[in-house]
This record gives C-alpha cells, structure tokens and sequence, in this order.
C-alpha cells in the first residue's frame, strides 16, 4: 500500500484511511484491525459474517469488528468514505473498561451500522487538523491518546442508546466481562480456533465449567457456540479471499481431512464450503 494512502498512522496500532477506495489491500487490512468507517457519499451493500447484509448509507457510521468477514456485494461508483481502524491492543488501551461496551455491541449485539451523530463533522475537521498539520504539536502523543480516547467514547456513548442495548438483562460483573473479553481476545488470536473449551480455559487459569458459565451470563452463549462461530469467520474468509483448495483450507483450520471440514461446514451454513465459494465468488 502506498504511504499516500494512509493519512496518519501511530505505531502502527492506529490507521486514518481518507477514502477507503484509494485502498488496495483493505480485506488485509480489515482482518487485522476494528475498523469505524463513515460513510460520506454513495452506498455500499455488504454481507458481513457470511450471512447478515448490511446496507451503508450516507451519512451513517460502519463498524466492523477484527477478524469479521466483510463481503463486498455492491459499492456505488461515487462512494466516498473514511476510516479509522484500530488494534485490537490499541482499541483496550484506548477505552480501558470501557471495551466492554464494544464488544457487547459488536459480537453480542451485532450492531454494525450507526446514524451520524452531530458531532461527527466536528470531529472530522479536528482529525485533519491534528493528524494532518505540519509541523505536528510538541504535545502530540498526550494530544492523539486524548482525542482518540473521547472519539470512542463518544462513539460508545452512541452504541448504549442503540434499542438493542438498552433492553437486555445483564447479571454479569465487570470479573466476568474481564474474562469473557480475554476469552474473545484468545479467540482471535488463535490460529487454529478448532478447539477444546477446556483450551482456552487452561490459558485463562481457569475450568471449563466456570469459562462456560461466564460466557453464557455474558453473552447467553457458551463458549462452544462462540468457537465453532470463530472457525466458521476463518471458513468463509478463506474459501472468498483465497484461491486455496478445500483440503488445504481444511487443514489450515485444523480439521483431520477435508470430508470432516465439509460436514462441520454445512451443518453450520447449509452448503457445502464448494457452494459457499462458488455463490460468493459470483456475487463478487
């Protein structure tokens, strides 16, 4: 990717994108990091997680979390948008317990589109402001960190007046979010999502038992669900942004041979992993 493409990056944890056409490798780009795209003009029309069409109108905020497959089925030729994307280290660092908040509404919740809110513009003029001026402020990391920090804020402070948070009965606590969301964090991290519960809950110093429990009053799914829903994102990201073969897929995944990848695939999506590439590739 050219350096022009990118109008600010900060250790190469934070990215500011000015228009998300100019982008070669954004799958690449998108795997990696949260993104937060604002949509300014035209539409886009995308399937995210291998089954939820999205439609992105302007004026309206994108949000995708890391590692979320996102396929493009239709972008307007006079789509203009922006980003801003984060690492998943970034983004923690960035909202501190607040992350809570995001991952609710991204893997809980799955709200993945916004209104704009009012002070979207304003933030816009002070992004190019202080990401754009030369020479940079003597203040700069103090400067980024702050206004980065009440960026997501605010941003979360949108998602809790979202109707799908506000109308959910939480038991948790914030112990129980804690682990939930290094729970999600091994999840994301793990090459091979393919397995056991008691796995990740060895890395967590905990049992099985007791990730399970946190998990459900988290999130009302167990941890299972939350895998098999992990290896399925790597299973269509694969078999659309790949040309690899379905043993060669398989076999990055984990699976013992290619026939048991197929049946744990269609009983997940309903097609066979050779109809999901075909169908997708098409829509293409």
């Amino acid at each position: 990717m050219a350096n022009s493409k990118i109008v600010f990056k900060y250790d190469n944890e934070v990215k500011v994108l000015d228009n998300i056409r100019d982008v070669e490798n954004l799958s690449t780009l998108r795997m990696n990091y949260n993104s937060i795209i604002y949509c300014r003009g035209g539409r886009i029309l995308v399937e995210i997680g291998g089954n939820n069409q999205i439609n992105v109108k302007p004026g309206q905020l994108f949000l995708i979390p890391r590692g979320k497959l996102v396929q493009p089925m239709m972008v307007s030729t006079d789509v203009e948008a922006s980003a801003l994307l984060f690492s998943d280290r970034a983004l923690k660092s960035i909202l501190g317990n607040q992350i809570n908040i995001w991952n609710k509404a991204m893997y809980m919740k799955e709200i993945y589109v916004l209104e704009s809110a009012n002070w979207l513009e304003a933030f816009g003029e002070y992004t190019r402001c202080i990401f754009q001026r030369d020479p940079m402020p003597i203040l700069y990391d103090e400067i980024t960190s702050s206004f980065l920090r009440m960026l997501m804020l605010l941003l979360c402070e949108e998602l809790m007046k979202h109707e799908d948070m506000m109308h959910s009965d939480d038991i948790s606590t914030m112990h129980d979010k804690e682990i939930f969301n290094q729970f999600l964090q091994l999840l994301a991290n793990q090459k091979q999502k393919r397995q056991r519960v008691s796995f990740y809950a060895n890395q967590l110093n905990i049992t099985s038992k007791y990730l399970s429990t946190v998990c459900k009053r988290v999130s009302g799914k167990s941890p299972i669900r939350w895998i098999i829903e992990s290896v399925m994102q790597d299973g269509y990201s694969l078999l659309t942004e790949t040309d690899l073969s379905v043993k060669e897929i398989s076999n990055i995944l984990g699976f013992p041979n290619s026939s048991f990848f197929g049946q744990y695939f269609r009983e997940q999506a309903g097609i066979t992993p050779i109809e999901y590439r075909l169908e997708h590739k098409k829509m293409i």
